[in-house]
């Protein structure tokens, strides 16, 4: 097995893992998984058939407790799967935001009916999840949402609009947020709703992106019933679920995985010759960039560690949430910005030209970047986070 340097300390039960992690890749990671330049449905079908293979190990959710389908991983154990993920270059699993925030939420706060139905199937990738919280007019704002749930007798009806919800094009069901109590405070009177995307009065509305793609999407809500039981924690104080699912969704273990791939790429690019030297890591400037780049993909593996950690133990993200997804994102933007810069002209050029460097992924990576900064809340709320609840710096008027 590869003897690879974590950064830490191996246990006997860590290096177990390290091992069946090694063999799992070994064996699962199949040509038929790895990247191709098929549709947007095969790119689907590998992410699911993927998901069912690590959920077969026992992998898909490493960090979840053992009695929700999980293996109770340490820290430490994170880490080398994360790493080894990442060395391999494995694709995501297509449930990735589910598993990493949906499920931690709802093995915090949802009944025992609620995590004996929704966990297994979060797992197995039978459901595939959406998250619904941005709006038009609520974004970094999330508090001054207007999508409204009226009590209906055991129903709730749904009205409004949600934006730039992310994999609802694909999705089957989301989980979203809705005012119940209309005249309570801004934070006060949301709760935490789970819906079927094939409920009557969904609509899904695929946005065109700078990339080309569509990724994101509007869902609109026209007197859509779900079940009242399909609350997640109580009624009308879903600001506190919800501070639980973006703590996780700052601060997931996915994001290192995803980002360790990025600098993988970017010293295979660097050591040949590229648009700035022929020099490979003999030249200063690449090197100083490359070095800066894994110091804080580094930290950002030991902070989502910790954090994941917490949530381990049942402790929502604090504001080490709001550190890892501002590193998170100015490194993506940065790491993306040099890859650019690698590549030179012909990494300019989009999928499809001849002459594309890495097949087009260079221009489209450079794209979809541009909205690091402001997904999963604005690189300025998070400063806002930090100033003041690490800082004790006062609130921002």
């Amino acid at each position: 097995m590869t003897d690879r340097d974590y950064g830490v300390p191996l246990t006997a039960p860590d290096r177990a893992f390290r091992d069946e992690v090694q063999r799992f890749l070994a064996s699962a990671l199949t040509s038929d998984i790895g990247p191709s330049a098929g549709t947007e449905a095969d790119r689907l079908d590998r992410m699911r058939r993927w998901q069912r293979r690590l959920h077969q190990a026992g992998l898909a959710a490493i960090s979840w407790p053992e009695e929700y389908g999980g293996r109770s991983a340490t820290p430490v154990q994170q880490l080398i799967f994360t790493a080894e993920m990442a060395a391999a270059r494995a694709p995501e699993p297509i449930n990735r935001s589910a598993i990493n925030q949906l499920g931690p939420t709802i093995i915090q706060w949802g009944t025992p009916e609620q995590r004996a139905h929704y966990l297994p199937r979060i797992l197995s990738g039978e459901d595939v999840w959406c998250q619904g919280f941005s709006e038009p007019d609520a974004g970094s704002d999330l508090a001054s949402l207007t999508t409204r749930a009226v009590i209906d007798g055991d129903e709730l009806v749904i009205t409004g609009q949600k934006i730039w919800t992310s994999k609802a094009h694909y999705a089957n069901r989301i989980y979203l947020l809705a005012r119940t109590d209309p005249g309570a405070a801004p934070r006060e009177g949301i709760s935490y709703l789970l819906a079927d995307l094939s409920t009557p009065g969904i609509e899904v509305r695929p946005i065109r992106q700078i990339s080309g793609d569509a990724e994101f999407s509007e869902v609109f809500f026209d007197g859509a019933r779900v079940p009242i039981n399909n609350v997640l924690g109580p009624l009308h104080e879903g600001w506190r679920v919800a501070k639980s699912t973006l703590g996780y969704e700052r601060v997931g273990q996915s994001r290192t995985h995803r980002i360790e791939r990025r600098l993988d790429i970017l010293v295979r690019m660097a050591g040949e010759p590229n648009a700035l030297s022929d020099r490979g890591f003999q030249d200063s400037y690449v090197a100083d960039h490359l070095v800066r780049f894994a110091a804080q993909v580094e930290a950002l593996r030991q902070i989502a560690a910790q954090a994941t950690a917490a949530g381990v133990r049942g402790v929502s993200p604090g504001p080490e949430a709001s550190m890892a997804k501002l590193l998170t994102s100015e490194l993506d933007q940065a790491m993306a910005n040099f890859g650019l810069d690698l590549a030179g002209m012909p990494g300019a050029l989009e999928r499809g030209s001849p002459s594309a460097i890495k097949g087009g992924n260079v221009a489209k990576s450079y794209l979809v970047m541009r909205a690091a900064t402001f997904g999963a809340g604005t690189s300025e709320i998070q400063r806002n986070v930090i100033a003041e609840r690490l800082l004790g710096l006062p609130r921002d008027p």
